[in-house]
This record gives structure tokens, C-alpha cells and sequence, in this order.
């Protein structure tokens, strides 16, 4: 598959009327409206048909663009669980990351990268870069890309580590002025209190605690 395969295939998909809606939701910029659930097959069947190192090549042409659906198809292509020697890749989503201008973008390139972090969790050091950040945006992608951390059911000791170490600034998140933020970190909360009870009570009487203090 060549870019302009991929492209004329977006095109093709494209709904005007939900490209209009979300050039309201988001501002100016260039939008075709491919609604999510054909995007979510096209990228299924893509990543089936295009291997890597090809398939980042692809996802980088599409990126290029700078057409809304096409940047979030560049983020789908690079979601796998299993990818050998993923650095490239890694180092791209990060890159993406600091470009990206909307949430569904973020959070697109959140889920290509929680997977990375999944197999390294060295990895989670650019996590705890981004949620210093003074852009809402990279705090939002914080808590997407350590998500997959709060839904382990049976987490291992180096994973609870990583876990202890989100929940120190997760306090802070769930009293962050920007509330698309806030509202991600109650997502995260309520995603570990499903199987770690202990641990969600525990943020909870913190954030409390400050609230009293303050």
C-alpha cells in the first residue's frame, strides 16, 4: 500500500457533514470526517497488509499531511502489542506527541505508546516528563499512556513500582485546574479501583487531605 493508496482511501470515507462538526469541536484545520468505526477497520486491516519497516514509512507519509483523520490513522498503524526493536518507533510517537493538537489525536498516539511501555517500563520516564508540563494536552497524554497500567489485574513487583510512582502526581492530577485533565485522572483512578481498592482509597484520603489543608 503507497500513501496515496491510504489517502484515496480516507478520501473515499469521508463525510462531510461529521468533518463540519468536528472543525467546530476543534478549530481550524483540515478534516475529512471518516467516522471512527471505519477508520478502526481500516487501520485493522492495514496493519494486517503492511509490515514493518514499511508501515512506519507509511504512517509518517500520513502524519505529513496534516489531515486530521490521516494523523489519527498514522497513530493506529503503530498500535500492536508485540513489535521487535520498537525504539524508531517509540522515538516517532513521542515526536507525534509534542505536534499533536487536538485530544483524539493524543490520545491515539497514547494508546500506540501505552503499548510500548507495556514491554519497557523505562519507558514511563517520558510519562513522568509529560505530566510537568504546562500544556494540558501532555498532561492528558500522561495519564493515557501510564492507562494501561491502572487496568492490571495482576500487576508484577516492577509494575506496582511503576503504579506507586504515577500515583504520587496522580494526586495532583485529580485537582488539575484543566478539567479534560482532572476528568482523565478520576478515569485512571476509578480503572485501578476496580481491582486495587487499597490503593485508590489511599489517593483518594490524600487528594482529601490537601483539600482540608488547604
Amino acid at each position: 500500500m503507497t500513501p496515496q493508496d491510504a489517502i484515496s482511501a480516507l478520501n473515499a470515507a469521508a463525510e462531510p457533514a461529521r468533518a463540519a462538526d468536528l472543525a467546530t469541536r476543534f478549530g481550524d484545520g483540515d478534516y475529512l470526517g471518516v467516522a471512527p468505526a471505519a477508520l478502526e477497520e481500516m487501520a485493522r486491516d492495514w496493519r494486517q497488509m503492511v509490515a514493518f519497516p514499511e508501515r512506519l514509512d507509511l504512517a509518517r507519509a500520513l502524519w505529513a499531511t496534516g489531515v486530521f483523520d490521516a494523523q489519527l490513522m498514522a497513530a493506529k498503524l503503530l498500535t500492536q502489542a508485540r513489535i521487535k526493536d520498537d525504539a524508531e518507533i517509540w522515538t516517532q510517537i513521542c515526536d507525534w506527541l509534542e505536534q499533536a493538537a487536538t485530544w483524539p489525536i493524543i490520545d491515539a498516539l497514547s494508546a500506540a505508546g501505552g503499548r510500548r511501555i507495556a514491554v519497557d517500563l523505562s519507558k514511563m520516564d517520558k510519562v513522568h516528563a509529560l505530566v510537568q508540563s504546562e500544556r494540558g494536552l501532555d498532561r492528558r497524554a500522561a495519564l493515557m499512556l501510564s492507562m494501561p497500567l491502572a487496568k492490571l489485574a495482576h500487576p508484577t513487583d516492577a509494575e506496582k513500582l511503576a503504579i506507586d510512582d504515577v500515583l504520587f502526581w496522580l494526586t495532583y492530577a485529580l485537582q488539575d485546574a484543566d478539567k479534560d485533565v482532572s476528568r482523565t485522572a478520576e478515569t485512571w483512578l476509578k480503572s485501578l479501583g476496580k481491582h486495587d481498592v487499597k490503593r485508590a482509597k489511599m489517593v483518594r484520603r490524600v487528594v482529601q487531605s490537601r483539600a482540608s489543608d488547604s
